[in-house]
């Protein structure tokens, strides 16, 4: 008679070895507080969700309750950075990690909802005659470019003429030619709308719109029509377009993809598939590619500058100067990021990344300076100092939902400029504890600025998680923090704890 015992253990050998290969997404030395990112996932979706419904709707209990659940993602994200997070959640790592799990499932099946209405269902419904269809429509429409993505390119296109873009920024002319919408702009407290708040309405952005295709030659002054940042915003993606490209948001695509394959390939081989699934169901991440957001230019090199830091110090050094040099946004990591490089490298390598940052920012700006210094530092300081009205999902959205009258943005401005100042010497004392505190301290202020929009937020969770796959001396520099805590304490147990430490 035929029997298959013998084929028992190779048949077990199989089993285990799938079972291996399953369960490689969460790999058994992660930590809780990387299962806790996929929860800040969802709840910065859902309230980037709301707070975009307060805005459209001009509802203020959908602002108020989408600015707490972004307090709350704040929390969470600081919580998650702590060191004592593993300590505290140690026990609970099972449930946590279930959970995980479940959240990819959601976000892995509400993407491909999102993917199929937006590819092959929106397109259709071409005139709503219902609320879903409506939806539809709406979600459609933000696909389109908006004013930042279309100053993007036409810039680029008066670089090739040899025109200086920071002279000839045309806002109508840019949205008229790549098929953008009026209300996809940035309106200025000033001429027809210098008495409006705390935001002007579609009608009154429509009544400007058609005033100004009228006489497409004179951009409107209720109207941002330059080219608000640093040369790198426009440089960096011209070759692209030279080769081509006709869509600006695929050199988006094409530069975020090239950013996680590279931190991809320097994970460890065991937990690449985690990061990549975190990426994939970052929803907010590749919605804000199809919405031409140009924060998604800038967010590969952030994400690589940080992860870079103590692996190769030239390419970390090269991506934060190109960042610095394309998006003010990256102004506010620069000093978090040198912080932590002096904690972990001494003096001489912070001279050395300076030099290469100011040297980038420098070289990519100074032919456009010299040809008209009044026009770029006009241009380049024109998010501080153009006369925008409140709009973000932090603390101007009680401003911008009526909650509160405040029509003046120095408050808010006053407000940021401590927040930032607190952070940055809160993370001067406390960086070798808190490594990967850095991103979210960068962008804290902001949510306390005057113009606090969502996208300054969506990609700082991508860089964390980056940190905590690929850092191989935390646990040190975690040590030498609690050393420094004892000697502060007790001296002599300091001395003898470090005496034992070094003979392990």
């Amino acid at each position: 008679m035929y029997s298959n015992q013998g084929h028992l253990p190779a048949l077990k050998k199989n089993e285990n070895l799938l079972l291996s290969r399953l369960h490689t997404l969460f790999p058994d030395d992660l930590k809780p507080q990387v299962f806790l990112l996929f929860f800040a996932l969802v709840i910065q979706l859902i309230a980037s969700a709301i707070s975009g419904v307060g805005f459209s709707l001009n509802t203020s209990g959908f602002w108020l309750a989408g600015f707490i659940l972004w307090i709350l993602w704040f929390v969470a994200m600081l919580f998650i950075v702590s060191p004592n997070t593993n300590n505290v959640l140690g026990n609970h790592r099972k449930f946590i990690k279930r959970g995980a799990m479940v959240v990819i499932a959601l976000l892995a099946l509400l993407g491909l909802t999102e993917l199929v209405m937006a590819v092959w269902i929106a397109p259709k419904e071409n005139n709503p005659t219902n609320d879903f269809a409506q939806l539809l429509s709406q979600m459609e429409h933000g696909f389109q470019y908006n004013d930042a993505t279309a100053l993007q390119q036409q810039a680029i296109e008066n670089l090739f003429r040899g025109k200086n873009p920071y002279a000839h920024g045309d806002i109508i002319a840019a949205l008229l030619k790549y098929n953008g919408s009026f209300d996809r702009v940035t309106p200025l407290r000033i001429g027809t709308l210098a008495n409006v708040f705390p935001y002007p309405s579609e009608t009154q952005l429509k009544a400007i719109w058609d005033r100004a295709i009228h006489r497409p030659s004179q951009s409107p002054p209720e109207l941002e029509s330059r080219v608000c940042y640093p040369s790198g915003f426009f440089l960096l993606p011209a070759p692209f377009i030279a080769v081509g490209i006709k869509d600006i948001r695929i050199v988006y695509l094409i530069f975020v993809l090239i950013g996680l394959a590279f931190i991809t390939f320097m994970i460890p081989p065991k937990k690449r598939l985690l990061f990549i699934v975190f990426a994939a169901i970052s929803l907010e991440l590749w919605n804000s590619l199809a919405n031409g957001e140009t924060g998604s230019i800038v967010f590969p090199l952030l994400l690589i500058a940080w992860v870079s830091l103590n692996k190769n110090l030239w390419l970390s050094a090269i991506a934060m100067g190109l960042a610095v040099a394309t998006k003010q946004t990256a102004w506010f990591f620069l000093p978090f990021y040198l912080i932590l490089l002096w904690h972990e490298s001494g003096l001489k390598s912070l001279g050395f990344v300076c030099a290469i940052i100011a040297g980038i920012f420098i070289l990519m700006n100074a032919s456009f300076f010299i040809q008209s210094p009044s026009i770029w530092l006009a241009s380049v300081t024109s998010p501080m100092t153009d006369r925008l009205f409140p709009l973000g999902v932090g603390i101007v959205s009680l401003v911008a939902s009526g909650i509160l009258n405040i029509r003046s943005s120095l408050p808010f401005t006053a407000m940021e400029a401590i927040v930032f100042i607190g952070c940055a010497v809160w993370y001067m004392r406390n960086a070798k504890r808190y490594p990967y505190a850095g991103p979210i301290l960068a962008v804290l202020p902001l949510f306390f600025a005057w113009r606090s929009l969502w996208s300054y937020f969506f990609y700082v969770q991508i860089i964390v998680l980056a940190c905590l796959l690929t850092k191989k001396g935390d646990s040190l520099s975690l040590v030498r923090g609690h050393l420094e805590d004892i000697i502060k304490k007790d001296p002599n147990l300091g001395r003898q704890s470090m005496v034992d430490a070094g003979t392990r």
